[in-house]
């Protein structure tokens, strides 16, 4: 059975070695560290067992006169992809974010991505905006909102 949980310190080298097999640019441990920090509760893992299988990173931020959650990173170990568990770490957020108030969930993600992007428009993310040279080796990214009060 998966279980969906906060972070605990004992995760980040099994967070690490995910981050590493799924990203050409891997987050470095002390940014998790930071993030785990500042909003805890955002910060979920699932877990089966004692493996960790995926991680999800979300922060809320203040636009105009909303709260708006933003997704930072999502991750499922490769052998396990294709499973749901993106999908239970997502609602988990979702719920959060909901429950603190927040209105719609952003993210970026690579226009190369073709995985990610369908996996997230199956979510119920939108495309609303490319944003130019958004990622260090100049590829650009998509903006992506999902409006939370349109979901029950």
């Amino acid at each position: 059975m998966i279980t969906i949980r906060p972070i605990k310190n004992t995760d980040f080298p099994q967070i690490t070695q995910i981050e590493f097999e799924s990203f050409s640019d891997p987050y470095p441990l002390h940014l998790f560290q930071y993030l785990a920090h500042i909003e805890p509760a955002l910060f979920l893992v699932a877990v089966e067992d004692k493996a960790l299988l995926g991680y999800i990173i979300g922060e809320t931020e203040h636009r105009f006169e909303s709260l708006v959650g933003h997704l930072l990173s999502l991750a499922v170990r490769q052998d396990k992809r294709r499973k749901g568990i993106g999908h239970q770490l997502i609602e988990a957020l979702i719920e959060i974010l909901k429950n603190q108030g927040c209105r719609e969930l952003v993210l970026e993600v690579r226009v190369s991505n073709y995985s990610a992007k369908g996996f997230y428009q199956k979510q119920g993310f939108r495309e609303i905006r490319r944003s130019s040279k958004y990622y260090d080796d100049g590829e650009d990214a998509l903006i992506m909102e999902l409006n939370l009060e349109e979901r029950l």
